[in-house]
């Protein structure tokens, strides 16, 4: 007489129209109503976004819930047949404002379940001037309420000035708090006391990974002492090739923007930008640089990321090989150097934060 499917169906950005066509499928099949129950509410790396839904027996939509908050609905199982078909607005469009939207409160229902079910109230995060920090940095204060996320400055030598400005500016647009801690001393230190050790060897990036690592001490400095948790910053572009270091930029108990592309998290940072300035325009139109060397950005070791992402997202979400992706237009050094850096820092990418 009746389907009634007791569902815990993650969220990912093309899973309600997927969800949709395989329930009415079965509605069609059968030719009986179905009753789908989706659970809502994050449980660390996994987010369930709910919409719970009733469809008819030729598989038309009759009732759909709330997605991303609890709902309660009552309907009369004999009357379904009889219910008035609704229509369901689910298509996916990865940069219109419906899919981001989707997006946004999925990261702010992961945060905030994350921080409730874990005994959690504080965060804190490194505030570098860039867009993935920025992004976190707002989506925390969403989540958490301002009071309750700290954001840290740490410039360096290699740190720009308008990284401190853009860093505050933003501070200041969400009401958010920041300390500021420089950081040459500390490499100065760690420099004179590897010297003996180091001397005739010409600098590379382990100087760069020291600068890293000696903001992650900090940050965990403040987590242990005052009982924050440190949010991680990566996303899944960087994470993908091994664009991060262990124990440094890649430390944190979550990883708020760690399943998005780097282009996603600038359009995400649009999105959020809709109706007022939240993240500074410097920071949305700046070169990308993690400005541990003078004057290096990212595209110095990356190809463009609206290239890179693009490549990423044929390689390990369709898991296309480089036969295909080379048929695709890509350029064949392109794609083995590409694949190179994904197989090779598998090893790192295992230990990045949920």
């Amino acid at each position: 007489d009746l389907m009634i499917n007791i569902a815990a169906s993650p969220f990912s950005e093309n899973q309600q129209r997927t969800r949709k066509n395989v329930l009415d499928t079965a509605c069609k099949t059968y030719q009986i109503p179905l009753v789908y129950v989706n659970q809502v509410g994050a449980h660390t790396d996994l987010i369930f976004d709910g919409g719970s839904m009733v469809l008819n027996s030729q598989g038309n939509l009759v009732m759909e819930m709330a997605y991303f908050e609890q709902d309660f609905r009552l309907i009369d199982s004999q009357l379904i047949n009889m219910a008035p078909a609704v229509p369901f607005e689910h298509e996916y469009h990865p940069e219109g404002e419906a899919s981001l939207g989707k997006l946004h409160k999925a990261l702010i229902l992961g945060i905030r379940d994350f921080f409730s079910k874990s005994g959690f109230s504080k965060a804190i995060m490194g505030l570098s001037g860039g867009i993935d920090s920025a992004l976190v940095y707002a989506l925390a204060i969403e989540a958490l309420g301002k009071e309750n996320v700290l954001g840290l400055l740490m410039p360096s030598p290699y740190s720009s000035d308008h990284s401190i400005s853009d860093s505050l500016q933003l501070a200041r647009n969400l009401g958010g708090h920041t300390e500021t801690i420089p950081i040459s001393g500390l490499i100065a230190a760690f420099e004179t006391s590897l010297q003996p050790s180091f001397e005739g060897m010409r600098a590379d990036t382990t100087e760069e990974n020291i600068q890293a690592r000696i903001r992650a001490i900090l940050l965990m400095a403040y987590s242990n002492k005052k009982g924050y948790v440190l949010l991680n910053t990566s996303n899944k572009s960087e994470s993908a090739v091994g664009y991060g270091t262990l124990y440094g930029d890649m430390a944190g108990s979550l990883a708020v923007i760690g399943d998005l592309y780097k282009t996603k998290v600038y359009a995400l940072a649009h999105y959020l930008n809709r109706e007022e300035d939240i993240i500074p325009e410097n920071i949305l139109t700046k070169a990308p640089s993690a400005e541990l060397k003078k004057k290096k950005k990212d595209s110095d070791s990356l190809p463009p990321y609206e290239v890179l992402d693009h490549l990423l997202f044929q390689y390990i979400e369709r898991q296309e090989g480089p036969e295909t992706l080379i048929a695709q237009g890509f350029e064949p050094e392109l794609v083995a150097r590409v694949l190179s850096l994904v197989n090779r820092n598998e090893f790192k990418r295992y230990q990045t934060a949920p």
